[in-house]
């Protein structure tokens, strides 16, 4: 016996949706300006030859040959009958960006073939959760948004190497060091303390 799908269920699939939806968009950001290192249209703070080498090393395939598979069953499944690219990206290099961007726009628009209320369906934006939750397809939402996140981190390394991205995690990092730094010095008596002791010393 099929158990009902509650509104619930929809949500918290619409809610998976948006968290996979969103760790491909902050892959595709990095995989977009690395492609332009590669192609030379992206200005680098190191020299182009060694911010090219930098991206074409750091770009994992292994990585995105995980996320194409992984999106294709999604899409297959959300989409069953519509023609993908080809997940393979030893044959198709582009293929985990193709597919993401398909996985990023939604439903396609019904076709002339939709009658009555089928059209205001399909483009709902509830549709793919719905499908999602009724396929139980949950599991692989989360697994590709875990596979985004692991290729975003390739992406964005190889950018700051290459020169074309700030590590804003160091400056984070130097930035909460000067905090504390400064909080220490002012409000737990180190800097009296450091003052007093060179006022000995010169004594």
């Amino acid at each position: 016996m099929t158990q009902a799908i509650t509104t619930q269920d929809v949500a918290k699939a619409a809610g998976e949706l948006n968290r996979m939806r969103g760790a491909l968009s902050r892959w595709l950001k990095y995989r977009a300006l690395n492609d332009q290192v590669l192609a030379g249209t992206a200005r680098t703070r190191k020299p182009l030859p060694y911010a090219q080498r930098a991206i074409a090393q750091g770009r994992d395939m292994v990585a995105e040959q995980d996320l194409a598979t992984k999106l294709s069953v999604l899409l297959a499944a959300l989409m069953p009958g519509q023609a993908l690219p080809n997940p393979d990206v030893t044959a198709n290099p582009q293929a985990a960006v193709q597919l993401a961007q398909i996985a990023l726009a939604g439903p396609p628009p019904a076709g002339p073939v939709a009658t009555g209320n089928l059209g205001t369906i399909v483009s709902s934006p509830w549709f793919w959760p719905a499908m999602i939750a009724a396929g139980v397809l949950i599991t692989i939402t989360t697994a590709i948004q875990t596979s985004a996140d692991v290729a975003k981190d390739h992406e964005e390394k190889a950018c700051i190497e290459a020169g074309a991205c700030t590590d804003y995690g160091f400056w984070l990092k130097a930035g909460a060091v000067v905090a504390i730094g400064w909080f220490a010095w002012r409000e737990m008596g180190v800097g009296e303390f450091v003052k007093g002791h060179l006022t000995k010393r010169r004594s």
